[in-house]
């Protein structure tokens, strides 16, 4: 529980890793994506229908093919030779049927058709492996039936052929299955053993076979089990040494494949000690908007660890500060937000907030709160507020015109997590001694146009009534909160204090009547909340807490000064309670001393 709020100081540093960055999802949802792969889609599809017609000719035209054995069976060779080229004729009509089926838009695979794969992957002729793989690829796209293990045997020997054009359909076949499929696939791939294979496929030769294996890692990384898993299996060596590729394709592939691994706390160890930080510092100059997403929200992750903070600002002499704040200018508001939430989860150390302020950022911080989307706001805003905390940047904040802009976000409906921290900064700055100037620039007023809203969620009411507790230690707020809404915000502050379900907005509220009550609250305004303000006052007296009960006492002591308080008070149960505290031997000097001034103050005999 934090000290009395209205003696209180700054606020911890706020961190967090998860909000704007999510995990890295691979998708088709651009229509211009989505027609390209069309094309692509329906030259493979092409492609694998004029093969599969070649060797179907090529079948026919010859009594004997030099093929093996489908490896699931076992066959004398002789006895075996012309059912196997029987087998392989009926394997290939049975595919060149379902791939000529336009119509069939979620194809199914039967058992029939796993089996006509598997003759062709177990194939020793290479085209016929081949026409398996880049079959594989084209079910894929469409097959929406849930993956079995069956349907990965296939697959799996596909992905450990010699030949490069039956590895690039494979990989791609088994990355569309992770990422088109149900969330089961992913389970059954990781189950298969697949893992190993693919880590491998990183140190192919041929960038459409990197690219596929990191996109299915990539894919796979989205669940945390699978995180723990890849990292088990080796993949961040392999998935940095990528991140230095010079092909886009390829580090963009790899940086999305680590940042998801970046969720964990126990990867992240790894990734730092693997040199992880390196890349990601170096990979914010790309001219690559994803990869510059990806890295930007990778430091995030990793800065949330405080052992992992120094390993990141050391490299490069602030390099990477310098680099984070050049991103606030992007004309992608991702890359702006990602950015935003590192400099804040840097900005968490003393020394980071100075050096942010000091290479400008503030400057671009107030443009991007003027413009940017919803989400962006939020993370902007945030990383103002971990700057604010050093008292050496309230001015340049102050001067820079933030206040109002503060007080326009506090203002716009439901942008709870904007309204979190602009009420944090805001606290921030009265606790440096700058609460005249948020009174002047409708700083106040606009956390409790905030404050009364009761749609809020507790997360604002915390950070709201929290504001409001250190602000009212200035005799001209508090007489500004007294006189707005004729009584209402003593009103809103008085039934959270009785009725809120977080202990929090309970103590901060009771922390700003008891700044409040100094002055004289107006008859008619305590006569009204009279039956919750012993409410909460009696469930303070009687909590474990002490500070809830010193904050009880010391609020109990200044509204005696009203008649209407102090005849219910006397009449109630709390001048028993407050007689109790005061005969407890186990009662601080302190409280001992409210609680004889209260007793003392109602013109009674004192007991004990």
């Amino acid at each position: 529980m934090s000290q009395l709020l209205f003696l209180a100081g700054k606020p911890l540093v706020y961190i967090s890793s998860r909000k704007g960055d999510r995990d890295v999802r691979l998708g088709k949802g651009d229509p211009q994506i989505h027609e390209a792969l069309e094309k692509i889609r329906a030259i493979r599809l092409g492609n694998v229908t004029v093969a599969m017609d070649t060797i179907l000719d090529y079948c026919f035209s010859y009594c004997c093919l030099c093929c093996s054995c489908y490896s699931m069976r076992q066959f004398d060779d002789d006895a075996y030779e012309p059912l196997l080229q029987d087998e392989e004729r009926a394997a290939v009509n049975e595919l060149l049927t379902y791939l000529n089926r336009e119509h069939e838009m979620k194809p199914v695979l039967t058992p029939q058709r796993l089996r006509a794969l598997c003759i062709l992957t177990y194939s020793e002729n290479s085209d016929l492996q081949r026409s398996a793989a880049l079959c594989l690829a084209e079910i894929s796209e469409r097959l929406l039936q849930p993956l079995t293990s069956e349907m990965m045997e296939p697959v799996l020997a596909l992905l450990e052929s010699d030949d490069i054009e039956t590895q690039k359909a494979a990989s791609l076949a088994v990355s569309n299955f992770a990422l088109v499929g149900p969330e089961s696939n992913k389970e059954v791939i990781v189950n298969s053993d697949t893992l190993p294979v693919l880590i491998r496929l990183l140190g192919n030769s041929d960038l459409e076979v990197q690219c596929n294996a990191c996109g299915c890692i990539t894919t796979l990384a989205t669940s945390n089990r699978n995180k723990s898993q890849i990292v088990a299996c080796g993949a961040v060596i392999p998935l940095i040494k990528l991140a230095k590729e010079s092909d886009v394709r390829v580090q963009r592939n790899a940086t999305g494949a680590l940042l998801n691994l970046t969720h964990l706390e126990k990867n992240r160890e790894i990734l730092v000690g693997c040199g992880a930080v390196k890349v990601f510092v170096d990979l914010l100059s790309s001219e690559d908007t994803d990869i510059q997403y990806y890295c930007a929200a990778a430091i995030s992750n990793l800065a949330v660890d405080e052992k992992h903070r120094p390993f990141v600002v050391r490299e490069g002499n602030h390099k990477v500060l310098k680099l984070l704040i050049s991103l606030l200018d992007s004309l992608s508001d991702k890359v702006i937000c990602q950015a935003c939430f590192a400099l804040r989860n840097l900005s968490s150390e003393g020394d980071n907030q100075l050096a942010v302020v000091e290479f400008g950022a503030l400057p671009l911080l107030l443009q991007i709160m003027r413009k940017c989307s919803k989400e962006t706001l939020a993370a902007v805003v945030a990383a103002l507020r971990n700057l604010s905390i050093h008292r050496r940047n309230e001015i340049p904040i102050v001067q820079e015109g933030f206040i109002p802009e503060l007080g326009k976000v506090l203002r716009e409906p439901y942008l709870w997590d904007a309204h979190c921290h602009a009420a944090g900064t805001l606290r921030n700055l009265a606790a440096g001694s700058k609460t005249r100037l948020i009174l002047e620039q409708d700083g106040l007023d606009s956390l409790t146009a905030a404050f009364v809203d009761s749609t809020a969620p507790v997360s604002v009411q915390t950070e709201v009534t929290a504001a409001l507790a250190v602000i009212a230690g200035n005799n001209e707020a508090r007489k500004r909160l007294l006189q707005l809404g004729n009584g209402r915000i003593f009103t809103r502050l008085v039934n959270l204090a009785a009725q809120s379900a977080s202990s929090e907005v309970q103590y901060n509220s009771a922390g700003t009547i008891g700044q409040l009550v100094q002055l004289e609250i107006p008859s008619e305004v305590v006569v009204s909340n009279l039956p919750s303000i012993m409410k909460y006052l009696t469930v303070f007296l009687e909590s474990k807490e002490k500070n809830f009960a010193h904050i009880s006492l010391w609020t109990i002591l200044q509204l005696l000064k009203d008649s209407s308080f102090k005849q219910r008070f006397s009449e109630g149960p709390l001048r028993r309670i407050v007689q109790n505290i005061f005969e407890e031997p186990s009662t601080s000097p302190q409280m001992k001393q409210l609680a004889l001034d209260i007793l003392q103050a109602t013109g009674e005999p004192i007991k004990g």
